[in-house]
C-alpha cells in the first residue's frame, strides 16, 4: 500500500510518497489548492500520515469527504 507522509503548515505542504517502508519515491511542495488536487487525484488506497496539529484534523477528512484512501 501506497503511504504518504504530510508536514502540514499555513501555505506550502511538503509530501513524501512511500511504497516500501523506509524508501522515499517522491517529495513534492504544494501550496494549499495543489495539496487538495493531489488528495483528490489518488487512485490507488493510501495510508495518510500527518503529524498532530490543529490543521490536521481538517486535512484528514479530506480523503473520507472524496472516499479516498
Amino acid at each position: 500500500m501506497k503511504r504518504i507522509a504530510v508536514d502540514l503548515a499555513k501555505s506550502v505542504y511538503q509530501v513524501a510518497e512511500s511504497v516500501r517502508s523506509g524508501q522515499v519515491v517522491q517529495r513534492k511542495r504544494l501550496n494549499r489548492e495543489a495539496f487538495r488536487r493531489y488528495i483528490q487525484e489518488q487512485a490507488e488506497p493510501v495510508e495518510w500520515l500527518m503529524e498532530a496539529c490543529g490543521t490536521a484534523h481538517y486535512w484528514g477528512a479530506w480523503p473520507r469527504r472524496w472516499a479516498i484512501g
